[in-house]
């Protein structure tokens, strides 16, 4: 679903931003490269327009992310108290996928969604939505150009660092002309961009790897060769005194197998496991997440289940199985 007058939304968070003082940010639940380079790029626009903002995430921001400007502004898991003239979130498809911000956004006069999901609910009074967009990182530059910012070599780098990384380097099939463009003139304002790649994706803690070898050691092929399943259990990240961020990207690793049209880690924490798909082609694996509360793209997407291991595992394989037969009887 795509927001109806994108570029009308756009405008109405103009004269939000216009008439607010104080902002309230979020991004969504084990936060991404896309979710903090978005609020932080939009936060230093805004404090440069002389706004309060306060950035939130439920979550730890990952190790490999640590690298941002003002990254230390993030507050991890520290609701504030008092009331706020606008809320917004960033790449939440549901207000639930900020964490425990319902009452905050109580106490926000607007509330404002900017999301590239196509799972993406109508829930603010403004929701900027544009499924076509590589990552919000993306709007939020468009947002920028449509008001004129001059944009700095720092927050240059966050809108970047959002791009690439929901990209996958320019390699996803949402990556279009207009994704193009807009990193070329995000190089232009002259950043290192050869060493925010290296930091990004030639660099990976000792901790991450060695998850990443447990969850290789535990890849299945089933479907007749067509879905690699791979595991994390609390154990393995118990072993190595390992925390989710270092799963990082594991579930890429299982769409390198030849043949191979979806892969799907599942991921073991104390209260919930965690399903995280990726598919190629027309394999639409944002469909088997939303069956259980989760969302996201076409070839990438997730959902949390608060139920045994097992059960999980055997319900989330089964319907993924049924939509990979689906597909191959299609043709």
């Amino acid at each position: 679903m795509t927001t109806p007058d994108l570029e009308a939304q756009l405008k109405a968070l103009e004269t939000v931003i216009e008439r607010s003082e104080s902002f309230f940010m979020a991004g969504h639940l084990n936060p991404d490269g896309d979710t903090i380079g978005s609020m932080l790029a939009l936060a230093s626009v805004l404090k440069r327009l002389d706004k309060k903002v306060y950035l939130f995430s439920q979550d730890p921001v990952p190790a490999n992310l640590a690298f941002l400007p003002h990254i230390k502004n993030v507050k991890i898991a520290r609701l504030p108290k008092k009331k706020f003239d606008a809320a917004i979130l960033l790449e939440c498809s549901s207000p639930g996928r900020g964490g425990d911000i319902m009452g905050v956004l109580k106490r926000c006069g607007t509330v404002v969604n900017i999301d590239h999901h196509r799972t993406a609910e109508f829930y603010g009074d403004v929701n900027i939505v544009e499924p076509t967009a590589s990552a919000t990182a993306e709007i939020v530059y468009r947002l920028f150009y449509n008001m004129g910012v001059h944009i700095t070599r720092r927050e240059a780098i966050c809108l970047y660092t959002g791009i690439v990384t929901d990209t996958g380097r320019f390699y996803f099939p949402a990556t279009s002309p207009r994704t193009l463009e807009a990193a070329s003139r995000l190089l232009e304002t002259g950043f290192n961009f050869s060493r925010i790649n290296d930091l990004l994706y030639a660099t990976r803690s000792c901790i991450s790897l060695k998850i990443l070898g447990r969850a290789l050691e535990s890849m299945e092929i089933t479907g007749a060769g067509k879905l690699a399943v791979m595991a994390l259990r609390n154990s393995d990240f118990t072993a190595f005194g390992a925390s989710p961020q270092h799963a990082e990207s594991v579930i890429n690793h299982g769409m390198m197998v030849p043949g191979v049209k979806a892969a799907v880690l599942f991921r073991e924490d104390p209260d919930k496991i965690n399903a995280t798909f990726r598919s190629r082609g027309h394999i639409d694996v944002s469909a088997v997440a939303k069956a259980f509360g989760g969302g996201g793209h076409m070839h990438a997407a997730g959902c949390r289940l608060q139920e045994p291991f097992a059960a999980v595992r055997s319900k989330v394989l089964r319907l993924l199985l049924k939509r990979l037969k689906a597909e191959n009887d299609r043709g």
